[in-house]
């Protein structure tokens, strides 16, 4: 997550929220520096017409696994480590991402884009047969120099690789693209969130048109409540309805509008609904201390039982209702 992550509604909170990350919560419009030319992907996809019906068939989905979801932040944060940007540890992350994202069954394609004079990459999956402009689930895999990332954010893409395994098999699979987006925090440019920003201007005029939504899972381990809301960028529908599904699964939480500080906010640039999740600042952000051991495994097992809650309520109606903003 980039500095400045807090705006809620209120200037006071802004204030108090914008020193705690010891950044100034401004209306960035840093993602759209970007030149990356608006291009659709060469790499064709399905559409929801090719899945075979064996491929969906569970009905339910099983409970989030917080051992499973440790696993994935004690390989990326302790094992791999620091995964800074354009990096060797960054694209050990992504490796790492797309192997576990493989053996769940899905379809992988890296999404690979030059920064800071190399490369990074996305790891973009999908179901077999899913949409081709669904819902993207994504967080960055991305760290600060000198940060093993632990809460920032191997727990946002540990999160998503459990919810991509709870969702295959379900007709939910149809609904959701999942994104471990490389080159979120800052560098060298000034410039941030570009492997998103690189997703956004890959779509092409007819998907950034098409795309129904965007949710990004990022620091979302270490605090309560759980935070989610929009940037006010763009369409906050998105926001409003995760909040509403995670206020009626009884999950502690709380609705703001922030600066654009993480991956949906090209999303929100482009006209596109998007919203977060976060748990709020915390001591460790941005900080070599951001180890598996600072981290709070009850935390991120609640924003795992949060995303899930949202997961099992999407479809077709969900899509087609977030396309028409």
């Amino acid at each position: 997550m980039t500095p400045a992550m807090h705006r809620p509604a209120s200037t006071v909170a802004v204030a108090v929220l914008c020193l705690a990350l010891g950044g100034a919560c401004a209306g960035a419009t840093t993602t759209g520096s970007v030149s990356e030319p608006a291009q659709q992907d060469p790499t064709p996809e399905p559409t929801v017409t090719d899945a075979a019906p064996e491929q969906l068939v569970d009905p339910e989905m099983a409970p989030f696994s917080r051992r499973r979801a440790m696993r994935h932040v004690r390989n990326l944060a302790g094992r791999i480590g620091v995964r800074a940007r354009a990096t060797k540890g960054e694209r050990r992350g992504a490796t790492y991402v797309k192997e576990r994202f493989t053996a769940l069954g899905y379809r992988v394609r890296m999404q690979r884009f030059d920064v800071d004079g190399r490369t990074s990459r996305n790891v973009v999956a999908w179901w077999p047969g899913a949409l081709r402009y669904p819902i993207v689930l994504g967080g960055h895999m991305d760290t600060v120099p000198s940060s093993p990332g632990a809460n920032d954010n191997a727990s946002g893409v540990a999160v998503i690789l459990e919810i991509a395994r709870l969702a295959r098999y379900t007709e939910h699979a149809k609904f959701l693209r999942f994104v471990a987006f490389g080159s979120e925090e800052y560098g060298s440019d000034g410039r941030h969130h570009v492997g998103s920003q690189v997703y956004v201007n890959r779509l092409g005029d007819r998907g950034r048109k098409r795309l129904a939504g965007m949710i990004s899972v990022d620091m979302v381990a270490d605090g309560r409540p759980l935070l989610v809301g929009s940037f006010g960028i763009g369409p906050r529908v998105l926001g409003r309805i995760l909040y509403r599904k995670l206020e009626r699964a009884h999950i502690n939480v709380e609705y703001h509008v922030m600066c654009d500080c993480s991956d949906n906010g090209p999303f929100e640039h482009a006209g596109i609904p998007g919203a977060y999740a976060y748990s709020g600042p915390e001591p460790n952000y941005h900080s070599s201390s951001d180890t598996v051991g600072n981290l709070v495994p009850d935390d991120l097992e609640r924003s795992g039982r949060a995303i899930r809650a949202f997961v099992k309520g999407v479809d077709r109606e969900l899509v087609d209702r977030l396309r028409r903003y």
